[in-house]
């Protein structure tokens, strides 16, 4: 207890620093004071220690337990076909088919809507742009979420579209000599088309994949090639800022003989990532590209997943028994390296998680490595997303579009 000369002292001014330290002094304590001390600071330093000891370990074994029912907290009944297709965009659900596209949140409610006739509708999303276009045929539309979308004609059948985070579009068409990279600029008022790169089949091969980076400066592609009767594959680095200008926008190259080159994503605004049969290289730099890193498997790399945290690859051996989840930071840092059983047609990395989705069934990982939750269906799903809350999920089923709450 504070004593009255000290209330006295400290509300009239004076030296409180020094009779604040005089008052508590230890060494004027009686020797029953100071045990009493030393006896209320050791039993409150032990609740305290023992207190957050036992919030950690409540905390430790709640957050690495698996669930593996789950109870519907809601559901909606599905309006549309079941040719329609559902991706997760935005904290929503984004459906589309060769009728339309429309953005839905999870309750099922029309956030927008975007109308199209197509032949084979596909659709890349970046940031909160999205591209449909026409396989086959020779129209796309880049929608933005803020109107009815901007549509264009393209003058040869479309192979394949990517969207920039700006709404620039790069579309592979299929012209009757070669195959050309365009790249669109929807929004211009002054001629949409901004670059071409023509391919010639037999001289640079036939493009497998490509992808444009967030601000639409780049493209970076791999082709198909032969040589001796052997497959191999090239990957260009395409920049259409300056430095690209002064060599036809090609600002770099890497062959890979005798290995395929499955796929190309960027990670990041400045890296992509070129996926292979037997590892991943990561490039960053793209206005003179450099290795980053490079991961090399024994096993065949069987599928892919990334996010703008995370790179999860899942190799499988000769035998197709032996599975391996491989999970790295965007760094290229290892998180773990798990044997997994899941049969599973989709790879999908959301926030934390890691989604394993087969028609019947869902295994959701931490990318911790713990399983969080391990779900049977009775009915065929179309998809499995976030449902904003740590325990909740979106199950799309042929029906029904359900929220589900997970339990043990």
């Amino acid at each position: 207890m504070i004593s009255d000369s000290l209330k006295s002292r400290l509300k009239n001014g004076g030296e409180t620093e020094h009779v604040l330290w005089n008052h508590f002094d230890f060494k004027s304590k009686s020797d029953n004071e100071k045990k009493a001390f030393i006896f209320i600071w050791v039993i409150s330093l032990s609740i305290i220690v023992f207190g957050v000891g036992g919030l950690l370990l409540l905390s430790l074994q709640f957050g690495n337990r698996c669930y593996r029912h789950f109870d519907v907290v809601s559901e909606v009944e599905r309006s549309d076909s079941n040719n329609v297709e559902y991706r997760y965009f935005q904290k929503n659900i984004l459906k589309f088919s060769n009728n339309g596209i429309s953005l839905i949140d999870p309750n099922g409610r029309p956030v927008w809507n975007g109308g199209y006739e197509m032949k084979q509708a596909q659709v890349d999303i970046c940031d909160k742009r999205v591209i449909a276009a026409d396989i086959g045929g020779n129209s796309f539309h880049v929608y933005d979420g803020e109107d009815e979308g901007v549509g264009m004609e393209t003058s040869y059948p479309i192979v394949r579209a990517r969207v920039s985070s700006q709404g620039i579009a790069a579309v592979l068409e299929q012209e009757p000599e070669s195959n050309t990279l365009k790249l669109y600029n929807p929004y211009s008022n002054s001629g949409s088309l901004v670059a071409e790169i023509p391919t010639v089949v037999s001289d640079d091969g036939y493009p497998m994949d490509f992808d444009i980076s967030p601000d639409g400066a780049t493209i970076v592609a791999s082709y198909m090639t032969t040589e001796n009767n052997e497959a191999k594959s090239q990957v260009n680095f395409y920049n259409f800022s300056e430095v690209g200008k002064d060599n036809n926008m090609l600002v770099g190259g890497k062959e890979y003989d005798k290995e395929m080159v499955s796929g190309i994503s960027f990670l990041t605004e400045d890296t992509v990532a070129i996926f292979r049969e037997k590892g991943v290289d990561v490039y960053r730099n793209m206005k003179k590209p450099e290795l980053m890193y490079t991961k090399e498997f024994n096993d065949t790399v069987m599928s892919i997943a990334y996010s703008a945290e995370y790179l999860g690859i899942v190799t499988v051996d000769k035998s197709g028994a032996t599975k391996v989840l491989h999970l790295y930071d965007i760094e290229g840092n290892d998180i773990f390296d798990r044997k997994i059983d899941y049969d599973y047609g989709d790879f999908k990395i959301y926030g934390d998680e890691l989604y394993f989705s087969a028609p019947h069934s869902v295994d959701v990982v931490r990318v911790n490595g713990k399983e969080k939750f391990s779900g049977e269906f009775d009915v065929e799903t179309d998809g499995v997303f976030p449902g904003g809350s740590n325990v909740e999920y979106i199950l799309v089923d042929y029906n029904t579009i359900k929220r589900i709450r997970i339990k043990r």
